[in-house]
C-alpha cells in the first residue's frame, strides 16, 4: 500500500536524506544536496533536517524508546515547550511525523509560542495522559527564554497539583533534562541533542503517544514506514526489511 504524506516533500527526499547520512555524509551536506535536488524551500529542509537521522543515529535512539505500559511507577522528565508544541500542532490539523528515530515531531516549526498562548487547551491533555501511563513523579522542564515560561509554570503547576508535577524553568533546559535522566528519569523530548546523550538510557515518545490516544483525526505521518516502503521499491527488498526495522 502507497504511503502518503500530509506535506509538501516528496517522499523521495526522505529516503535520500536518510541514504545519505547512513552513508556518512555530513548533515549539512546531505540537506544542501537534498534540497537542491528536490527544490525545496527553507520549512520542508528544515523538516527533513529534523526528522531524519543516518540507522545508527535512528537506532540507537530507538533502542531507548519504552512503551506508554513501561512508564507506571517510574520517574519522567518531559522536555515541557518541545513535546506540547507537537501535540498543539496535531490539535490544530497541523501535519506531525514518526520520524526515522521512532520519536514524533511536528511540521509547524512555529516554536514554544503557540504553547504558551494555548496552554489552557494543552493542560487538560496533559493531565489526562499522564493519567493513563501514572508515572511516580513527573518533573517537566521549560526553558526560561521565551516570553511568559514564568506564566505557563506557574498554570501548570497549579492544575497539575493532583499528578505530583513538578515544574521548573532553565536557562539550561536540555542540560537540566539530561540531568534528570542521569539519576534515573526516563526522558520524554524529541530534540536530538537531548535524545543521543549517553547519559540517557530510556526515552518516551510522549507527544506520539498523546496523539494517538487523545487527539483522533491528527495527520500522522510514518516516516520510517515510507522508507521501508521505498527501499522495498528501488532496491528489491523483501517485505518488512526497510532501512529502518
Amino acid at each position: 500500500m502507497s504511503i502518503t504524506l500530509n506535506v509538501d516533500v516528496p517522499p523521495g527526499a526522505f529516503y535520500d536524506m536518510f541514504f545519505l547520512l547512513t552513508r556518512g555524509y555530513p548533515r549539512s551536506e546531505a540537506l544542501e544536496l537534498v534540497k537542491r535536488r528536490y527544490r525545496l524551500a527553507r520549512p520542508e529542509a528544515i523538516l527533513l533536517f529534523r526528522c531524519v537521522h543516518s540507522k545508527h543515529v535512528s537506532d540507537s535512539i530507538r533502542s531507548k524508546l519504552v512503551a506508554a505500559a513501561d512508564l507506571e511507577g517510574r520517574d519522567l522528565v518531559i522536555d515541557g515547550f518541545n513535546q506540547l508544541t507537537t501535540i498543539y500542532a496535531a490539535v490544530i490539523g497541523a501535519s506531525v511525523f514518526v520520524c526515522s528515530d521512532g520519536l514524533t515531531r511536528d511540521a509547524l516549526l512555529a516554536g514554544p509560542r503557540l504553547v504558551v498562548e494555548n496552554i489552557d487547551v494543552l493542560i487538560p491533555i496533559l493531565a489526562a495522559l499522564l493519567g493513563m501511563i501514572r508515572p511516580r513523579k513527573t518533573v517537566v522542564v521549560l526553558d526560561s527564554q521565551p516570553s511568559r515560561s514564568g506564566e505557563t509554570a506557574s498554570l501548570l503547576r497549579r492544575r497539575l497539583k493532583d499528578h505530583s508535577v513538578v515544574v521548573e524553568v532553565s536557562k539550561t533546559a536540555d542540560k537540566r533534562i539530561i540531568e534528570y535522566a542521569s539519576s534515573g528519569y526516563v526522558v520524554a523530548s524529541s530534540d536530538i541533542a537531548i535524545t543521543i546523550s549517553t547519559s540517557i538510557n530510556a526515552v518516551f515518545d510522549l507527544a506520539g503517544f498523546a496523539i494517538k490516544e487523545l487527539v483522533p483525526g491528527a495527520k500522522v505521518n510514518n516516516i520510517p514506514r515510507l522508507l521501508g516502503e521505498l527501499h522495498m521499491r528501488w532496491c528489491g527488498g523483501a517485505a518488512g526489511e526497510g532501512p529502518v526495522a
